[in-house]
């Protein structure tokens, strides 16, 4: 796997989707209604020559351990912020407003990282403001050296995201200290937002905390109406899953924002 993974990055096996991130507005019958995407999330894939489409669930713990990670996040930014650009350049007010690429361990621990992500958007001509790193809870949560990576990225003028709040070892009592703009609720309790009572008030606490820090929120995994119309109700901003749509390709997604047009 490892062998294979190194040469995927050289061989180009490598590529990368997009899902929708959507606003979730009350409209007159009370559904979500998305005329464009608010952001997109960008998201590897491996294309193995005999395995097929690895997902990346089987191969970023093997990147990681092989330090193949920093190389295929810098596909993964590179790629992604170019094609925003695109984007952008083609499709005027239809283009996705916001990129949101996820970042590592190793990315954060990289003395040179920052510089690499200045480049990136300079090379690209991408604008700062228009792009989201994501951090676990977990990761952002670990110590000052990561924090006070995290500050130096966003003085490039970027934002922040805290990815799958709820699960790392933050509390909603320390949000306050990260440098983040926009928390994603983790799909683990939006799932469950349907049954159960417990998981609501988990939700709209993490809402109302955010709100109060001027923080953008997030619910991830949505697959249902009944789902979106609750995490909706609670004060979710936005809304991903596969209810929206799954991750797409580049036409493809094109193709979803001219099909949610009007």
């Amino acid at each position: 796997m490892e062998n294979d993974l190194r040469r995927a990055i050289v061989d180009q096996e490598l590529f990368v989707v997009y899902q929708p991130v959507v606003m979730l507005e009350l409209t007159v019958d009370r559904r979500a209604f998305p005329p464009h995407a608010a952001a997109v999330e960008a998201l590897v894939r491996w294309r193995h020559p005999v395995r097929g489409v690895v997902p990346p669930a089987e191969f970023i713990g093997v990147a990681e351990e092989c330090g193949a990670i920093g190389a295929l996040g810098e596909f993964v930014l590179d790629t992604a912020c170019r094609q925003f650009v695109a984007w952008k350049r083609d499709l005027g007010r239809l283009a996705p407003r916001l990129l949101a690429v996820n970042l590592s361990r190793a990315q954060l621990n990289d003395g040179g990282f920052v510089a690499y992500v200045s480049r990136t958007l300079h090379d690209s001509g991408m604008d700062p403001a228009e792009l989201q790193l994501e951090v676990t809870e977990s990761l952002a949560a670990q110590d000052e050296s990561v924090q006070a990576r995290l500050r130096q990225l966003k003085e490039l003028g970027l934002t922040l995201a805290l990815d799958d709040f709820g699960t790392g070892y933050s509390s909603l009592s320390s949000l306050h200290q990260l440098p983040v703009a926009t928390v994603k609720i983790d799909r683990s309790f939006v799932s469950q937002a349907v049954e159960s009572a417990h998981h609501r008030v988990l939700i709209e606490a993490t809402v109302r905390v955010a709100v109060s820090l001027n923080i953008n929120t997030v619910a991830e995994g949505v697959e249902s109406d009944a789902q979106a119309s609750v995490v909706r109700a609670l004060g979710c901003e936005k809304g991903q899953g596969y209810f929206f749509s799954k991750p797409l390709l580049p036409e493809s997604l094109v193709d979803w924002l001219r099909s949610n047009d009007s």
